[in-house]
Order: C-alpha cells, then sequence, then structure tokens
C-alpha cells in the first residue's frame, strides 16, 4: 500500500510538473508623457523657441504632451501654465493664478486650436471660454 501511495505522489508531481507555469507577467508601466520642459521664467522673459516647437509640432501630429511654464506678474507673483497638447490637435491651457495677490486667484481652463510660434511665445487661432476649475 505504501508503495501505491508513493507511486500515486510520484506521477502527480511528474503532472504538475508537465503543466505550464502560470503567467506572472505584469503589464508593462504606462510610460509617461512626453514632456517639451518645466520653465520658471523672469520678468520679460518668454519660453524658450524649441520648447514652444516642441508643443506646437506635437500637437499638429496628435502627440499628447505637456509644456509647463511659470511667469511673474508685473508684481512678481507666479503664475504657472501648464499646456497640454491633445490627440485631436488641440491644446488645455490651464492658468493657476492662485498665487496672484492682485487677481482673480483661481485656477482655469481653456481648450485652445492652432498653436503657432510668435515672438511673444505661443498663440493661438482660437480659444474656448474660459471655464473655472478651482477657486
Amino acid at each position: 500500500m505504501k508503495r501505491i501511495v508513493t507511486m500515486m505522489l510520484a506521477g502527480a508531481t511528474l503532472a504538475a510538473c508537465g503543466q505550464p507555469a502560470p503567467d506572472r507577467r505584469t503589464e508593462p508601466a504606462a510610460s509617461p508623457v512626453p514632456d517639451c520642459g518645466t520653465f520658471l521664467l523672469g520678468q520679460g522673459e518668454k519660453v524658450p523657441a524649441d520648447a514652444a516647437t516642441c508643443l506646437i509640432d506635437a500637437a499638429k501630429a496628435g502627440r499628447v504632451t505637456t509644456l509647463k511654464v511659470t511667469s511673474p506678474t508685473v508684481e512678481g507673483d507666479p503664475i504657472p501654465v501648464t499646456y497640454a497638447a491633445r490627440p485631436d490637435g488641440r491644446v488645455d491651457v490651464t492658468t493657476d493664478s492662485r498665487a496672484d495677490n492682485f487677481g482673480e486667484q483661481t485656477i482655469s481652463r481653456e481648450t485652445c486650436s492652432e498653436p503657432a510660434l510668435t515672438r511673444d511665445g505661443i498663440a493661438f487661432t482660437e480659444c474656448s471660454d474660459l471655464l473655472r476649475v478651482e477657486e
């Protein structure tokens, strides 16, 4: 009897060896959104042309990307703006003016189309109405 149990255990072990191993792979982590840079500008400084071109080219090609620019108000308060190119070629522009001591102190977003490089930075042919995201 002992011999039969041993043979059964050996058979079960061999059978288990013939089974494929469970698939323990995980999905690869999603790649981060390509980035055109993050810039902290001083009074009178403009977005670097190569960073603006990065965003514009991505938007025209329907590639998702971001560009983050913080510029000071006349009084020196930092105003971060995030440009996010979308697959449809438009760009979401989110402005955080909560640090503006003389402004509305809100976060707002607008969706703009046809970005272009100008001597002053990035310009758009058309933008949606400004939407308050947070106050």
